[in-house]
């Protein structure tokens, strides 16, 4: 199997491990250093592909971009079944804040070819697929690679995301603190970052619920955020083991961006006994259901009424609950018999 990915993510991590089971795996990362070094690194790709692709029986990308143009052009010409694993990004346009694939004119065209030229693709939710959009008024009243590749032919089935319920569950030796919130935010230090992840509206929040702490995970050594209320406290980036402990010390998780697909963080969070509260965005009211809570719109205000709701609840039953959720309906070993399936019949056509 070749495998390319854009970066080292836990996404990507993950399905490495699982792909290793069955196939012998070479990989490649699309990973310039500097804006001017990626025709050298697209280059070094070309050159990976031309040396490996007629070994190899099937071509994966996780995510669509730049960097599976090439394997998807050349699986074509090869005759080497090619997987596009959709995963967030590169199913959305946010022009209000510059992100997504579509919201960039010449990422978005390679974007659309890799789908074109993929054999199937395998979002991780059906919302990445099309979905009405209403959390905030400012672009597209929907999303999905769908929405954005009118006329797409190329097939798709969904393989949702998939955690390991022995390894993410509380830690009880540690005391979950009462009225505590918790989000994990990489990029913190960036503006633009602070909006997507909604990180602006739990500070707006925080200076309006004083009984309640805010935790921040992903803060760079020395970052402080100006006029940073009292309760909100600031962690660096933390391996993923250690995360345990933290989500374990917290009630509640709180997932309030612009755009997700289908968060790790916020899985990994409900399966160590947190109450999820989250944004009208992608998957995330699919996965928590009945175990937390939702912020209908982008608005400050009407978020402290959910977070007041939030802390009236009975948060014991519905933290076993958000748990119970995760472990029954998104277990590893259903992603790894799925993926693995649809993989041995892409290569079977």
């Amino acid at each position: 199997m070749l495998y390319f990915y854009p970066a080292q993510s836990s996404f990507v991590v993950k399905d490495l491990k699982l792909m290793e089971q069955v196939y012998e795996v070479r990989h490649h990362g699309f990973l310039p250093a500097k804006k001017w070094q990626t025709p050298l690194v697209w280059l070094g790709l070309l050159f990976f592909l031309l040396r490996h692709i007629w070994r190899a029986e099937v071509i994966v990308c996780m995510f669509a971009g730049y960097h599976s143009w090439f394997p998807a052009c050349l699986g074509k010409l090869a005759r080497k079944p090619c997987l596009i694993v959709a995963g967030g990004t590169d199913c959305v346009s946010f022009p209000s804040i510059g992100y997504g694939c579509f919201s960039k004119p010449v990422l978005g065209r390679f974007t659309r070819w890799s789908y074109k030229l993929a054999s199937h693709i395998a979002p991780v939710h059906e919302k990445l697929v099309w979905q009405e959009y209403s959390y905030q008024p400012n672009d597209f009243p929907n999303q999905g690679f769908r929405f954005h590749c009118p006329g797409l032919e190329t097939p798709h089935t969904v393989v949702y995301n998939g955690y390991d319920a022995e390894f993410w569950q509380p830690d009880f030796s540690v005391t979950r603190r009462p009225a505590s919130f918790l989000t994990v935010c990489a990029g913190l230090d960036m503006r633009f970052t602070q909006r997507l992840k909604g990180v602006d509206l739990i500070l707006e929040a925080a200076k309006h619920l004083p009984e309640a702490t805010f935790t921040i995970v992903g803060s760079p050594l020395g970052f402080s955020i100006p006029n940073q209320p009292k309760n909100v406290h600031l962690l660096p980036k933390m391996p993923l083991a250690d995360l345990k402990a933290v989500y374990s010390a917290h009630t509640f998780y709180l997932q309030l961006s612009m755009s997700e697909g289908f968060p790790n963080a916020l899985s990994e969070s409900m399966l160590c006994g947190c109450v999820p509260v989250v944004s009208n965005v992608g998957a995330m009211p699919d996965l928590i259901g009945d175990s937390g809570f939702v912020l209908e719109k982008q608005d400050s205000i009407l978020l402290q009424e959910v977070l007041k709701k939030a802390l009236q609840a009975d948060v014991l039953t519905m933290g076993q609950q958000a748990r119970a959720r995760i472990s029954q309906q998104y277990p590893e070993t259903r992603r790894e018999q799925e993926l693995l399936e649809l993989l041995a019949s892409l290569k079977a056509e």
